[in-house]
């Protein structure tokens, strides 16, 4: 049931096809996002119609959801779902303490909006966002931090103390000694945890080139994590390889992850080129073995 069930008769498509998309978006934060996306992308397309809507159903999609999460996932609601992440990087804190020689606790504190895997293929939206199907949050994969920290280092550096940068991210077919978590939010202290944002592309593609023809600006809005976000993720570190050789020391963890919070600052997800991204990232605790 949605809004637009009475009177469906001689109304237009447009107007039911925006009750059934805003009668259904709605308790987000107790309901998982990805699944209710999808669910709700699914129901509602069959009221949309191209020759009455000109915009494209997705676009219509993101723009609604968008400002449904921006609604849902205020500050002052989400205080359960920003427990359980801490407690979830907690736990995962101390049993990487027992499996790992150095494991690091950092903070990373968003200076500016992030957008993140904006081709997210799970959500239905225009331009996506990483999201927790379990905690139901927004977050940052592992992939990206690592990404973002091998790119950076490489370019500056060959070797840490003499240790090659290969050794601790790994390179072909060979493992490094370096594990990088995802990082999730568990501090928001602005009025939302997620804000809209838009972007407005002039052109069309058409068979792989860009139609001036037609050119008919359409408004995109979608999903950004808001600026302040405090995410919390782990890095850890094997000082040797399975059959025992030591590679690195204390000191040499200690410096890999001061080249790795160097890195983040650089920024981090889509369109850090346009300050998108920035991050603060703050050294919050650790727990180093002595050899």
């Amino acid at each position: 049931m949605f809004r637009g069930d009475k009177g469906v008769k001689g109304r237009k498509k447009d107007e039911i096809l925006r009750d059934c998309i805003d009668g259904n978006l709605t308790n987000l934060i107790n309901r998982n996002v990805i699944t209710a996306l999808v669910n709700i992308f699914i129901k509602c397309y069959e009221f949309y119609d191209e020759s009455e809507v000109r915009v494209s159903y997705t676009s219509i999609f993101s723009r609604d959801a968008s400002i449904k999460l921006y609604e849902e996932f205020k500050c002052s609601k989400i205080g359960n779902l920003l427990v359980n992440s801490l407690k979830y990087i907690n736990e995962l804190y101390n049993v990487a303490r027992e499996v790992f020689d150095a494991v690091f606790l950092l903070k990373l504190q968003l200076v500016s909006r992030l957008t993140i895997n904006t081709r997210n293929p799970a959500i239905p939206l225009e331009i996506s966002i990483s999201w927790d199907p379990v905690l139901n949050l927004p977050y940052i994969p592992s992939s990206s931090l690592k990404g973002i920290a091998r790119s950076y280092i490489e370019s500056i550096k060959s070797n840490i103390d003499g240790v090659p940068i290969t050794t601790f991210f790994g390179g072909s077919g060979s493992v490094g000694l370096a594990i990088f978590f995802d990082a999730y939010p568990i501090e928001c202290s602005g009025d939302s945890l997620i804000e809209p944002d838009v972007i407005t592309p002039h052109y069309k593609e058409v068979d792989g080139g860009v139609d001036e023809v037609s050119s008919s600006p359409t408004p995109i809005v979608y999903p950004t994590i808001a600026p302040n976000t405090v995410f919390a993720t782990i890095i850890a570190l094997k000082y040797g390889y399975e059959e025992g050789k030591i590679v690195i020391d204390p000191k040499k963890a200690y410096e890999f992850i001061r080249y790795v919070q160097e890195a983040l600052t650089q920024g981090i997800g889509a369109k850090t080129t346009l300050g998108y991204g920035r991050i603060r990232p703050i050294l919050s605790t650790s727990n180093v073995r002595q050899r």
